[in-house]
């Protein structure tokens, strides 16, 4: 009996350990992703001199890879540099999420990035250059 005690406890510390090795890895790539906008965040502070947070159009489609993209795709990633979710992109443009996660496919293909973060992170670059 108290093997089969044992043997369970065993089991649940390993399932245990395993699930927190894995929310590492996903905690370490967000901070990564983290740390990457911060430090475009500053670059484009230094650029302008000061810090502003105005409202002015951070992609601009005529950026050399950006400009692959078409004007809704463009809205969007407008919206996903800005922070903004899939939801709040939805409503804002009036589509559905769905449509969203397809520009976002399309987004992603175009530009050569696998996620959200790595887009924004291009987007600014892109335009910070031209």
């Amino acid at each position: 009996m108290i093997d089969s005690y044992r043997k369970a406890l065993d089991s649940a510390i390993t399932a245990m350990l395993r699930e927190a090795m894995e929310h590492s890895e996903a905690l370490d790539h967000l901070v990564d992703q983290i740390n990457q906008l911060v430090a475009l965040r500053v670059r484009l502070a230094e650029s302008r001199g000061e810090d502003r947070d105005g409202d002015e159009e951070v992609v601009k489609s005529e950026s050399s890879g950006l400009e692959r993209l078409t004007q809704r795709e463009s809205e969007v990633l407008d919206h996903l540099v800005r922070g903004r979710s899939n939801r709040q992109i939805a409503r804002s443009l009036s589509i559905s999420e769905r449509t969203v996660k397809n520009h976002l496919h399309g987004i992603f293909t175009k530009l050569g990035v696998t996620d959200r973060t790595s887009a924004a992170i291009t987007a600014l670059d892109e335009s910070r250059e031209s």
